[in-house]
């Protein structure tokens, strides 16, 4: 997968000279937010934008090393453009392929999560994932502020909705009584954030889609 280990390596390059990013940064998300929330945003010490995977080369294609399509990979051009110059602080996906393009849109190394617990297999021939979502999530926890992107599936993205906004929100942003994304919901951003130890969800829909 050398697509992979070039976003890896510009990634890297992208996150060496960054610092932990404050909400001075990320204009074009912040532009993208409804009006009525941009002051709580902004107040906000610590924010998680979820997004499924960009499209892959097919929908039938359900292998961990399935790539992007070419609409994916403008897709991923988007979401980083909406981030900025500045990296996001953390960069956390599931071991599949088309997860992990998507969250080197944040410019900085994507660590890997088993996409299922249990399940150590990655997207790289050999490779082996031993870290779980759950690790992800303490991260997230323990850290005091800053920025971090997500890559995840149509069900997996609601699991880090609901266990940080619950349950309620996550219905409210579009997941079904299964906890899954509709099948068509590409280029959504789910952005939580934390106002002390209050977790809070918006939905900018669309926002990093190439559909016209």
């Amino acid at each position: 997968m050398k697509l992979i280990v070039t976003l890896m390596s510009a990634a890297l390059g992208l996150g060496a000279c960054g610092e932990m990013s404050g909400n001075a940064n990320h204009a074009a998300l912040f532009d993208l937010a409804p009006e009525a929330v941009r002051e709580e945003l902004r107040a906000a010490d610590r924010h998680v934008l979820v997004v499924r995977h960009a499209l892959k080369v097919s929908p039938d294609c359900n292998g961990m090393d399935c790539p992007l399509s070419p609409e994916g990979d403008l897709m991923v051009e988007r979401l980083a453009a909406l981030i900025g110059d500045t990296p996001v602080d953390r960069a956390f996906s599931s071991a599949a392929c088309r997860t992990r393009l998507t969250a080197a849109a944040g410019g900085i190394e994507v660590v890997a999560h088993q996409a299922v617990d249990g399940y150590a297999v990655g997207c790289l021939e050999g490779e082996t994932v031993d870290r779980l979502r759950a690790d992800a999530f303490a991260d997230v926890d323990a850290a005091p502020a800053g920025w971090t992107l997500v890559g995840e599936h149509s069900n997996t993205s609601c699991l880090w909705m609901s266990a940080f906004a619950g349950p309620e929100a996550a219905q409210s942003a579009g997941c079904d009584g299964e906890g899954r994304l509709p099948d068509d919901a590409y280029g959504d951003i789910f952005w939580l954030y934390a106002l002390g130890e209050d977790w809070s969800l918006i939905v900018l829909p669309d926002a990093f889609s190439v559909s016209d």
